[in-house]
């Protein structure tokens, strides 16, 4: 079950919005009113979620503790206050979070805020010097070797990272992810797949067959493909 941290100084709307995140079936890892106690609870439990208050107990802010929280974890944050103004949502806006929802809010704009900053998935540049794509998911940058990616398939503004234990769904186009990827390891045999030659078993001018999944080869890609297998 996903694990949400709420970060509050209202006991009332902490308890309201706490029950809200039960009902829709996750779990309310902690709630707090400062930025002390939140920090030191993330120190040492892994957590999915943090929606978090602008205005808070002590001296610092939400604003504070979601640049703090960005900077340190890679947890995704969804801002939660009734103030709109310009300066605020200047502040909000150079620090990396997921959703901001203005107070009062109902149950159906908190469970599609919280959905989508749950799945938003997203590639980072690999690392110099690494042969790894790095994958947000539930929360953990996973490096995912290149070597290990079987297939990359296009699904409109997200590319399908396919490997041999498990596919991600990720937030980004297949000529983003190709570009990131070794262009004498993966071909593009169709609009929307990318193959590692590593993986290929057979092939003819119809298909491409990795592990058990057959890969559509356009016409105009066929060539190159056979080109490659013939040297």
């Amino acid at each position: 079950m996903r694990k949400i941290v709420i970060v509050e100084d209202e006991p009332e709307l902490a308890n309201n919005i706490a029950e809200l995140v039960s009902l829709l079936g996750y779990q309310v890892a902690g709630i707090f009113n400062n930025f002390k106690s939140c920090l030191l609870f993330l120190n040492e439990n892994p957590v999915d979620l943090v929606i978090l208050d602008i205005l808070l107990k002590g001296e610092e802010t939400g604003i504070e503790l979601g640049r703090t929280i960005s900077s340190t974890y890679d947890i995704p944050i969804i801002f939660c206050s009734a103030y709109t103004d310009e300066q605020l949502l200047q502040q909000v806006k150079s620090i990396k979070h997921s959703g901001y929802i203005v107070k009062p809010f109902n149950r159906q704009i908190l469970k599609t805020t919280i959905f989508l900053a749950l799945n938003d998935k997203f590639v980072t540049p690999p690392t110099s010097g690494k042969d790894t794509l790095h994958v947000r998911d539930k929360g953990y940058l996973i490096p995912i070797e290149f070597k290990n990616i079987l297939i990359a398939e296009a699904d409109g503004l997200y590319t399908k990272i396919v490997t041999a234990k498990k596919n991600y769904l990720i937030r980004a186009i297949l000529k983003n992810i190709e570009e990131q990827l070794p262009s004498n390891k993966f071909l593009r045999v169709h609009k929307s797949y990318l193959v590692n030659l590593d993986h290929i078993s057979s092939f003819n001018s119809k298909g491409v067959k990795i592990n058990d999944s057959i890969v559509p080869v356009r016409r105009g890609y066929f060539k190159s493909l056979k080109e490659l297998f013939s040297n």
